[in-house]
């Protein structure tokens, strides 16, 4: 009980500074050197792992440590592309994890979507199915905006579409599917009630 209240700060916290890493990193740039940034960035990501592994969600504990590791890596390169591509990995690692979940029984959307209906209709396995699809052609956009944006782009630019636009872009998505969705499945049961008929 008494580990749960700090776990649960612990945790928005963390996610709050992913979140805003972008404008960490924009305003940080102009402070510190890039390499305590990193240091900072690389530091943060093992956190994010470790609270995963605490919350015993091990595959995204995996993937955190493989962005932790990547991150490391990138920054013997350069130190201030590593800083850059994180939200380039980011959605490179979500794509993939959702492009897998196709091929292991059950999409991710479909995971969450039984979270609230645990029998889900044929109806509601196909376009659960179809909509993850979606969000894995979003994270490939994203993450190829995202990637020109640290390379070509500057730092204004890269901290304005990382910061703030793709956070928009998603929730756009995520919002408008919710209409989208209910008409499907209406012209769907209004099918059923014609065949019925």
């Amino acid at each position: 009980m008494t580990w749960s209240v700090p776990k649960r700060i612990l945790t928005i916290v963390i996610a709050l500074l992913g979140i805003a890493y972008p404008v960490i990193v924009y305003f940080g740039l102009g402070a510190v050197s890039p390499r305590i940034i990193l240091m900072a960035a690389i530091i943060f990501v093992i956190a994010r792992a470790v609270m995963f592994f605490i919350a015993h969600k091990y595959g995204a504990g995996l993937i955190a440590g493989i962005v932790a590791v990547i991150l490391g890596a990138a920054g013997f390169a350069s130190e201030i592309l590593a800083l850059r591509f994180y939200p380039v990995i980011i959605s490179a690692t979500l794509a993939l994890v959702f492009t897998l979940s196709l091929f292991s029984g059950m999409p991710i959307i479909e995971r969450f979507a039984r979270l609230q209906t645990p029998e889900l209709d044929t109806f509601g396995v196909i376009y659960t199915r179809r909509l993850t699809k979606v969000w894995i052609a979003f994270f490939i956009a994203n993450g190829l905006v995202a990637l020109w944006t640290a390379l070509y782009a500057t730092l204004e630019t890269w901290t304005l579409y990382n910061g703030l636009t793709s956070y928009i872009l998603i929730a756009v998505l995520f919002v408008g599917e919710w209409p989208v969705r209910r008409i499907i499945k209406a012209r769907h049961q209004h099918h059923i009630n014609d065949h019925r008929v």
